[in-house]
């Protein structure tokens, strides 16, 4: 809408000469007559759309193929792409330029020749048009690549996990209560959704601003990303003895705070960026597709964004207001869930190829190793326990996956971090 609005002003604005940018262009402008420069705007506007058809060939067919081989959830990543965002407005702007400037020229009288700054512009935005049609090819092909495409995802989740990292900075530490239960009937009373849809995001603050106003303890049992059914009991609200408010209105405040959408974000939530890279490798993993290598590529970038989280403040969240009385108790998941997540179906369809059930093990160990609480640790090791009791089981020689399990196992108790053997490259 941005581009088509200059596109038009600009068109007008040039032909009747009474923009400053005008002036300048008029010293390099064609002469021509109105007729002349109608039949130029006519060109440029062939060549614009021309080149706009195969900006949108290439990439829908590129679209297509990333849909079909790795994940449909990675379109989001063409559909945020500088392609879509920059380009394509490029040329809209510089169609609808034509367009106007063409209307124009239909109410300029005269045959004579004169300086037409309308045609100089056109040319400036038909040298744009192709330097974008160059820039959307070259990003097109790279991102073709499953490398670049793997790690998008982890960049972006790295990116989104700082950023609810920075959300923590005020969070308590203390631990989720029990569900609680009223003595006094109508103290504690039900939260549930508004709608049907997913949960893209959760305002805390101004969960903490209704919670303390009113005198209430919200509780979320819902994390970022969960699906909920319009009516579904989302947690509950509980008022304090002292307090003599009604529910009616802060309950819809609270609601107001709690974002449905219709579809789950990645700003927000961090379980749909390994679900993605999950997405991809089990894919690679299919009859049909049988590519263990672009399996091993998404199971070390699951390495990398497990690693970068084990650093981390994750799981449930505890906000206080001011006289440091805890208000507002959020559910999340921990690194614990994300490390089921990135592990369990991809080892259900991998179990059998050793060089992913290597990066598997690699994966495991690399977290418990950089986990901040023991308990985080401990359930890193089991989970390679269990990778490799799985394993055993679908590999007939089981041995080259046990031996490189002990050496993890010797790396985490003080020993020198093993290599990989040479089938896991």
């Amino acid at each position: 809408m941005l581009g088509a609005l200059l596109g038009a002003l600009l068109g007008i604005l040039t032909v009747k000469q009474t923009l400053p940018v005008a002036g300048v262009l008029a010293g390099v402008a064609w002469r021509a007559t109105a007729t002349e420069a109608r039949s130029m705007l006519s060109t440029v506007l062939g060549i614009a759309l021309t080149s706009l058809s195969i900006v949108l060939s290439l990439s829908m067919l590129v679209v297509q193929n990333a849909a079909g081989q790795y994940s449909p959830r990675l379109l989001r990543l063409y559909l945020n792409s500088a392609g879509i965002r920059v380009v394509i407005p490029v040329f809209v702007a510089t169609s609808v330029f034509c367009l106007a400037a063409t209307h124009a020229f239909g109410f300029v009288s005269g045959l004579e020749r004169a300086p037409r700054p309308a045609l100089a512009l056109a040319m400036l935005l038909l040298i744009v048009c192709e330097g974008a049609l160059i820039f959307q090819v070259l990003q097109t092909l790279q991102l073709m690549r499953v490398e670049n495409l793997v790690r998008r995802v982890r960049q972006d989740t790295l990116g989104a996990a700082r950023t609810l990292e920075r959300f923590r900075a005020a969070d308590l530490d203390a631990a989720v209560p029990v569900r609680a239960r009223g003595d006094s009937p109508g103290t504690v009373w039900p939260l549930r959704a508004r709608a049907d849809g997913f949960i893209a995001s959760v305002d805390a603050g101004a969960l903490l601003e209704v919670a303390t106003a009113h005198q209430l303890t919200v509780h979320l049992e819902r994390a970022v990303g969960e699906p909920v059914i319009h009516g579904e009991q989302m947690g509950w609200m509980e008022l304090e003895a002292r307090a003599s408010a009604g529910h009616e209105s802060s309950e819809s405040r609270v609601c107001r705070a709690i974002h449905l959408d219709r579809w789950r974000d990645a700003d927000r939530d961090l379980a749909l960026g390994v679900r993605q890279l999950v997405d991809v490798a089990i894919k690679a993993l299919s009859p049909g597709i049988n590519d263990p290598y672009t399996a091993v590529e998404a199971v070390d970038q699951l390495t990398f964004l497990l690693c970068g989280l084990s650093r981390m403040r994750l799981g449930p969240r505890v906000l206080a207001d001011a006289a440091g009385t805890p208000r507002v108790f959020l559910h999340g998941p921990t690194l614990r869930d994300y490390l089921a997540l990135a592990t369990d179906q991809i080892l259900r369809y991998g179990a059998a190829e050793p060089a992913v059930v290597l990066r598997l093990l690699r994966l495991a160990a690399s977290v418990a190793q950089r986990a901040r609480e023991d308990e985080d640790r401990r359930a890193a090791r089991e989970r390679l326990h269990a990778i490799l009791a799985i394993s055993e089981r679908s590999i007939p020689e089981p041995s080259l996956p046990r031996h490189y399990a002990e050496a993890l196992e010797q790396a985490l108790d003080g020993g020198p971090w093993p290599p990989l053997p040479a089938i896991g490259f």
